[in-house]
């Protein structure tokens, strides 16, 4: 899923799926199966967002397994783009709650 957000002059695509994969790698490598089965993701998602990631160079492939399975990991940038989205959303989240607490006085 992609979201495209507007906050104080920057555009910004953030594609919450492969960020997600992002952040489960930023702890572990994992294999693409488990990567699945822990977002829920169906088996065509999940592997065109992988090769998206693997083509940026932002994961790496590790090893391969049976069954057409294969253990991917984090790259440093990888690690970069994480924080670089880490930041944004963490500061988007800000603007969000400052708006919303305002509005419902939370």
């Amino acid at each position: 899923m992609q979201a495209f957000i507007y906050l104080h002059g920057i555009n910004i695509i953030v594609n919450v799926t492969q960020l997600a994969i992002l952040t489960i790698l930023s702890e572990d490598e994992h294999s693409v199966n488990e990567i699945g089965e822990y977002l829920g993701l169906s088996k065509k998602q999940l592997i065109r967002n992988v090769r998206r990631l693997e083509k940026r160079g932002l994961i790496t492939v590790k090893a391969y397994l049976g069954g057409g399975d294969v253990i991917v990991s984090i790259t440093e940038e990888g690690m970069e783009e994480l924080y670089k989205h880490y930041m944004f959303l963490r500061d988007l989240i800000r603007e969000m709650e400052i708006s919303v607490c305002t509005k419902f006085e939370c």
